[in-house]
């Protein structure tokens, strides 16, 4: 019986698949692995760079000038306008004028106007958005 198991555990030994070179003896494991964590860095970076670039607002040095549209009709008596905004368009970089459009009013919200805002890189547009009203009653909206 230990005649089998020693000649099992020589079977054994004889029948694995060692490498000739084991890749930890080369070093190529640990050089893959610190050039794939420089890439995957690289790659993060570039793509929260790409993220905010995308989210990013225009500049101008003035505001544009506004056309005049004429307004369709209301299609219910529940629906409030939303005035038009302004568009950044990153091809030209201009900003172009979008129409006011109606809309129903959100539950325990109100639509505060954008507007243009100026900072030392210039203006930009800072859109309309639907505001929780607060318990003492917003101050800002015109509605």
């Amino acid at each position: 019986m230990k005649n089998e198991i020693v000649l099992s555990k020589d079977f054994q030994d004889a029948n694995k698949c060692n490498p000739l070179v084991s890749l930890t003896e080369t070093g190529f494991a640990l050089k893959v692995g610190a050039h794939l964590k420089k890439l995957v860095y690289i790659g993060s970076l570039a793509g929260i760079a790409l993220f905010f670039d995308g989210c990013a607002s225009g500049y101008v040095v003035s505001e544009p000038t506004y056309s005049e549209y004429s307004r369709p009709q209301r299609p219910h008596d529940n629906y409030i306008w939303i005035d038009n905004g302004w568009e950044y368009n990153r091809t030209n970089r201009v900003y172009v004028q979008r129409n006011g459009y109606w809309d129903q009013p959100q539950q325990n919200r109100t639509y505060v106007t954008g507007q243009w805002k100026s900072t030392p890189r210039g203006k930009y547009w800072s859109k309309g958005r639907w505001q929780k009203n607060n318990r003492k009653g917003n101050r800002h909206s015109k509605y």
